[in-house]
């Protein structure tokens, strides 16, 4: 395994980690919201913890991602060897 092969599985185990505690943080938020809207305040939840959290962790799927990207992007080339 070459060095770039590693370096991709690890940035792509980083971001599925990291994708799976947003989705963790979205069902937090999901619960909260649902309980606002059954007392009627369903507006409030997007100034809670919950809701901050979950954009929080968007943004850090959303690098890891990018991260990955960045990896994939600098694969390197096969030899121009004849």
């Amino acid at each position: 395994m070459n060095f770039w092969t590693e370096e991709l599985a690890l940035v792509e185990a980083a971001a599925l980690r990291i994708e799976a505690l947003e989705a963790a943080a979205e069902t937090r938020f999901d619960s909260m919201h649902a309980a606002a809207s059954a007392r009627g305040t369903a507006d409030d939840a997007l100034g809670t913890p919950e809701f901050k959290a979950w954009m929080d962790a968007r943004a850090d799927t959303d690098a890891a991602w990018g991260r990955w990207a960045q990896v994939m992007d600098a694969r390197p080339q096969p030899s121009q060897r004849s």
